[in-house]
């Protein structure tokens, strides 16, 4: 009868164990699949950017999106998920640049918001060229045609002027996706998320796996 006992013990351990490993192997499927998004919640709560910049496309997306940066998420078990971020720096044109075109033959002001709240001066233009005058030695950043004359396309970025040269312009740039993502504003809280998210899914899916 002990043995018989025992024996009951051990199967329930073992069903145990093996619900635990299935309950883990769920979870590290859903943070794969969910962190991405975590992520951007918690980037744009402090960042002026649209969250669909950051956060990847769903599988069933038939619209290709025009991506602030990328991301990669790695590793078989909790312990070994990596969330990788890559971009290079962004203009001003991702955090609310105004205005988006220069108005022509009219002075204007530049102005962006990359912090929420926080709307800056970046440049500012003066009309006072005449036709077929020289190039001032430095300028403001002010407005550059692209080229780009696609609808939804980027038709102007800020520049700087560094000499009379023509060429010789510098693009003003602000801030990457990874530099937001490991900021001091956002990376703590994005950790503390990350973490009681993943610990909530475990739950979840250990629950599931008993059952319960």
């Amino acid at each position: 009868m002990q043995v018989e006992n025992f024996q009951k013990l051990m199967d329930t351990v073992a069903q145990i164990d093996e619900q635990g490993r299935k309950a883990v192997k769920a979870t590290v499927r859903d943070v794969k699949a969910r962190a991405p998004s975590w992520i951007a919640q918690e980037v744009t709560s402090v960042y002026n950017i649209k969250k669909g910049e950051i956060t990847p496309s769903g599988k069933n997306s038939s619209k290709p999106k025009k991506m602030a940066g990328s991301v990669n998420v790695s590793g078989e078990t909790i312990e070994e998920l990596t969330i990788t971020y890559s971009g290079r720096m962004l203009t001003p044109v991702r955090f609310g640049m105004t205005p988006k075109t220069a108005p022509p033959g009219k002075s204007y002001t530049l102005r962006m918001q990359v912090v929420k709240g926080q709307k800056k001066v970046i440049g500012r233009y003066l009309n006072t060229r005449t036709p077929g005058g020289p190039y001032s030695e430095r300028s403001h950043n002010i407005l550059m045609g692209t080229g780009n004359t696609k609808a939804g396309g980027v038709s102007a970025i800020p520049f700087q002027r560094m000499s009379r040269t023509r060429t010789d312009i510098k693009k003003f740039t602000t801030i990457s996706v990874p530099s937001m993502i490991t900021s001091e504003r956002t990376n703590e809280k994005i950790m503390t998320r990350l973490q009681e998210e993943t610990a909530k899914r475990l739950q979840h899916n250990l629950d599931r796996a008993l059952g319960k």
